[in-house]
């Protein structure tokens, strides 16, 4: 993988000066590049208290590259995840989310055994369908129970509103989002108003994070893929394809007809946008927007785009090529650049990022975290 120091550096600052702009904390999701070096970068950037790990696996790697402010924001089941993250409490400013008595007794009894009181967000599903509470009424019952459970402490709410990836217009992506803050900042006045505490709100997705940084009753954004961007979000008309930083680099390897060439990453070094795909009882759907054809974008070493290039299908070693002009002068040897549909998971494949400024190679970057899905 490369990446362009430049962009992405323009990227953290972005995000930031609109956070700081809006009056909101900025905490990065830091699944999107799971480094510590560029976690420490967002750190530098003003109004960034701290950073957002989706696993406890990847809050321990960053707890030991010194960085102390952590939400955790999968939900802890399990005797030794809770345990590890209690542990990591010990010694760093912890948070993290429950949406079940079930995980918010497992947390409260581990806090107790170790003299501990824990932060917790309850986690508000605005849409997305997948873990949390609904919001208004249900999250203020839920917080009630919670309430009961001395080694906790309620901080507030949370929600990723990543149902707004499904908009298939600007418009419709603003508007998810928009439905999704005002339905929390309604759950957090429901509850300061019923329990008289003070309620963090914190919302998180890059396509709604500068939207949502202005609304009124937002404390913090917790967006992740902004620091790269990738070809998803220029589709959904979140960035251009020039806020994008990361690349696959790969070698041309076959050129077998005039309408095809091969080149030599194949899904081992580029996750196609297959999780966007889910199976129900009548077949195969789509639930999220996809381009016409193929995943990811095409470009020359000097970042010029092949508009008559699609990266159209791939093996495991192998991606294939679709060429609409014949005259196109892809030959085994040359080097291309293929930007990601899919970032994060991109990320996850390697073990190190190539960090070129003005076209040399300036710094390699570990991906500490990769592979810490625990």
């Amino acid at each position: 993988m490369v990446l362009d120091l430049d962009v992405m550096q323009n990227n953290i600052d972005d995000m930031a000066k609109c956070a700081k702009n809006a009056g909101v904390n900025l905490r990065p999701m830091i699944k999107t590049h799971k480094c510590p070096a560029i976690a420490h970068l967002q750190l530098k950037a003003p109004a960034t208290p701290g950073i957002n790990t989706a696993k406890v696996g990847e809050a321990e790697v960053m707890a030991a590259a010194g960085i102390t402010d952590i939400f955790v924001s999968n939900e802890i089941i399990g005797h030794s995840k809770v345990e590890r993250l209690i542990n990591l409490s010990k010694r760093n400013q912890i948070s993290t989310s429950i949406d079940s008595m079930e995980g918010a007794r497992g947390l409260a009894l581990a806090a107790g055994k170790h003299g501990l009181k824990l932060d917790v967000l309850i986690h508000v599903d605005t849409g997305n369908r997948r873990t949390g509470i609904l919001p208004g009424r249900p999250v203020l019952d839920f917080a009630k129970e919670v309430a009961k459970l001395s080694n906790l402490r309620l901080k507030g709410i949370w929600t990723h509103e990543g149902h707004n990836y499904t908009g298939r217009t600007p418009e419709e992506v603003q508007s998810k989002t928009r439905k999704a803050g005002e339905d929390m900042v309604e759950t957090k006045k429901l509850l300061e108003k019923d329990l008289g505490i003070e309620v963090y709100n914190s919302v998180g997705s890059t396509p709604g994070a500068k939207l949502l940084a202005r609304m009124q009753g937002v404390d913090e954004v917790r967006p992740g893929a902004y620091v790269f961007y990738d070809e998803g979000q220029v589709f959904i008309g979140v960035c251009e394809r020039k806020d994008c930083a990361l690349a696959v680099l790969a070698m041309i390897i076959s050129r077998p007809a005039s309408d095809r060439a091969v080149c030599d990453v194949g899904t081992k070094g580029y996750y196609p946008p297959g999780e966007y795909l889910a199976f129900t009882k009548e077949g195969l759907q789509t639930n999220w927007p996809l381009p016409a054809e193929g995943g990811g974008v095409v470009r020359g070493l000097d970042g010029e785009v092949y508009q008559d290039v699609v990266f159209h299908r791939w093996g495991e070693e192998y991606g294939i090529l679709k060429l609409y002009d014949p005259r196109r002068n892809l030959k085994p040897g040359d080097l291309i650049e293929i930007v990601p549909y899919h970032v994060c998971s991109t990320v996850n494949l390697y073990d190190e990022i190539m960090g070129i400024r003005n076209g040399e190679l300036e710094t390699i970057l570990p991906i500490w975290a990769r592979g810490k899905v625990r």
